[in-house]
């Protein structure tokens, strides 16, 4: 939803010089018309975008989320009273990233990093932060 955007220029930071490194994130326009846009306002596809997450971990007011939250939040089923959180070690490499599973009605409905976690830093690659689906039937 980017008309919650409120340019504070994390997601730019997280896709750039403060972790990922890759720079698909960048503000295009100026003044006004200033937004938040894959480099030269290409679409995504055609950005540099990894398709890490990243971006969402950072964002502080859900312009970016994951789209099983958005689509629980359009339906109005997501509850993060009803959700767990386990902590784990992500399973597809050798690096031992922490990762938080949320856990609602029996279904992981988005995976976090701790940013205090001395591997990760709150930062996980595509395979660790969307990389779930395996373990759970989607249908």
């Amino acid at each position: 939803d980017y008309e919650k955007c409120i340019l504070c220029y994390k997601c730019v930071e997280a896709c750039g010089p403060q972790w990922q490194n890759t720079f698909a994130i960048a503000v295009a326009g100026r003044g006004f018309d200033a937004h938040i846009a894959a480099e030269y306002d290409a679409e995504l596809p055609d950005s540099a975008c990894v398709y890490c997450g990243n971006c969402i971990a950072v964002c502080p007011t859900g312009a970016l989320m994951f789209t099983s939250e958005h689509d629980m939040r359009a339906a109005g089923t997501w509850d993060e009273g009803r959700q767990t959180q386990t902590d784990t070690i992500c399973p597809y490499c050798g690096v031992g990233c922490q990762v938080t599973l949320h856990v609602q009605d029996n279904s992981i409905v988005k995976v976090t990093s701790p940013s205090d976690h001395s591997v990760t830093h709150g930062n996980l690659c595509i395979k660790g932060r969307f990389g779930f689906q395996h373990v759970q039937n989607r249908g």
